[in-house]
């Protein structure tokens, strides 16, 4: 599973505003089949977020646009637009019920730009959503490999062949990587390929949950399931998470032989519900919260609040991503107020000024460092991976060599679970300190397969993207120091 997005999102004591706020959660994930590769897209919108208008026949129901751009060497490759239409209700004093969307399209093996808007058509302001993301699509017919996950809400036997079927059930999809404590159980979908092209006959696939900081095996979850190889293996499986504690972890998937030779492995990163605190209590804790005497700064000031909210990013979950990218700018003070709090609540409910102080004094270390005068510090991609990962343990920086752009190379010797992890930063400016991440190794991060030649793109045309490494140029040490342990 590639990707979550909310595209709106509100905070469990407040409203944002009176007006309609659409909620929508989307993700995706890719797979390979006979006839090529395809990504599948999954949707949820929240009935009760959308605008139900009255139909033909007095009834009422809800429209959402939905625009997909698949673009491939920024040029159109795939276009989408459509309508989804929610169930019908009787009047609007009932319940709206919630409704999804799966899309299926074709996609051959590279690298695409997604831009996706959403627009509430019974909206009267006509207010349009927007996000976009890159998707990698690698798919051989030679390497044993995983698809992307596909979590799954619900399984139910097909009755009859619909978009949700596979494999002769109906999988309804759950669209979030964060499970609240009334979730019990994890559920998911993936495909392993061509594991008939290494092995002979039976070998196994274990799937179990660690722990995202230390890479620590839950021992609890462990299972394993038997499979004979094949061109394309479906699998289904669920983990009880009904005792997992509190905290950030990776499913992961292996498939190993019969001497426990590891032949692939794949994870995805999801999030239990921080502590015991339940909405009702974290909502009593608020409303005895004393903003004013509990946080340095100027908590009343909405741009401060502003300021302080957006620095945030960098450590927030997805939900609250949401809230800084899509409601910010028009949130009143009090909602910025109840953000902010909830936010360090849930990390520390004992002493939440701490943990801001202490990450305030890293949030001012990186505007002294890499603000620019477009972005503040925060806001680079420096500025956001020094935040979320902390100090690099190592850095090679190079801004003289003849045939490359300014570029920064920034090791880590572990992030999570992961060692030896590399980020490439660039300037294709030159002049200035607008530096962008060009790639990454680390799970979740900006990949590049290629490169190599964007960085000395100086020199080097982009004339077939298939190549990955750069002509030969003298002086260049980015690649050696970038493979360097």
């Amino acid at each position: 599973m590639k990707k979550i997005i909310f595209i709106s999102f509100l905070i469990i004591s407040f409203k944002l505003s009176s007006l309609p706020s659409l909620e929508v959660y989307f993700m995706y994930a890719t797979f390979n089949s006979p006839s090529g590769p395809y990504l599948e897209t999954y949707m949820s919108i929240i009935g009760n977020s959308a605008v139900f208008a009255k139909i033909d026949d007095g009834k009422f129901q809800s429209k959402i646009e939905v625009t997909m751009i698949f673009k491939k060497d920024e040029k159109i490759f795939d276009f989408n637009k459509y309508v989804i239409e929610s169930p019908i209700i009787e009047n609007l004093d009932q319940e709206k019920p919630n409704f999804i969307d799966l899309q299926r399209i074709s996609l051959p093996n590279g690298n695409y730009k997604l831009e996706l808007f959403l627009k509430d058509l019974n909206y009267p302001h006509n207010e349009s959503y927007f996000l976009n993301d890159i998707i990698n699509i690698d798919y051989n017919s030679s390497e044993i490999k995983f698809s992307d996950f596909q979590l799954i809400e619900a399984i139910t036997p097909t009755k009859e062949q619909n978009i949700l079927s596979k494999g002769g059930y109906d999988l309804i999809p759950y669209i979030s990587n964060f499970y609240p404590n009334n979730i019990n159980n994890l559920s998911f979908y993936i495909e392993l390929y061509n594991t008939d092209k290494k092995i002979d006959g039976e070998f196994l696939v274990k799937y179990y949950i660690e722990s995202f900081e230390t890479g620590k095996v839950n021992e609890n979850t462990g299972r394993f399931k038997k499979f004979i190889s094949s061109s394309i293996i479906p699998i289904l499986g669920e983990l009880n998470i009904s005792d997992l504690p509190a905290g950030n972890y990776y499913l992961v998937l292996e498939a190993v032989d019969r001497n426990n030779n590891t032949l692939q492995k794949t994870k995805f990163f999801f999030q239990r519900s921080l502590g015991n605190i339940n909405s009702e209590e974290l909502a009593n804790l608020l409303s005895k919260f004393d903003i004013k005497n509990s946080f340095s700064g100027y908590m009343e000031n909405r741009d401060s609040l502003i300021l302080y909210v957006s620095c945030l990013r960098p450590i927030a979950n997805q939900d609250e991503r949401n809230f800084i990218d899509y409601r910010l700018k028009t949130a009143k003070v009090e909602d910025l107020q109840n953000f902010f709090v909830q936010f360090w609540l849930k990390r520390n409910n004992v002493d939440p000024n701490s943990l801001w102080v202490k990450y305030k004094e890293q949030v001012d270390f990186v505007d002294k460092y890499y603000r620019t005068p477009i972005n503040r510090g925060f806001q680079t991609d420096r500025g956001r991976v020094y935040l979320q990962y902390g100090a690099p343990d190592s850095k090679y920086i190079s801004k003289h060599e003849p045939s490359a752009y300014p570029y920064e190379i920034w090791t880590y010797n572990r992030v999570g679970n992961e060692n030896n992890r590399k980020f490439i930063f660039y300037n294709p400016h030159i002049a200035g300190e607008e530096y962008e991440l060009l790639h990454s190794d680390l799970t979740g991060e900006v990949k590049t397969p290629n490169w190599e030649r964007v960085l000395q793109k100086r020199n080097n045309t982009l004339y077939d993207h298939d190549l990955k490494n750069a002509d030969d140029s003298w002086g260049s040490r980015a690649a050696e120091e970038y493979r360097k342990k």
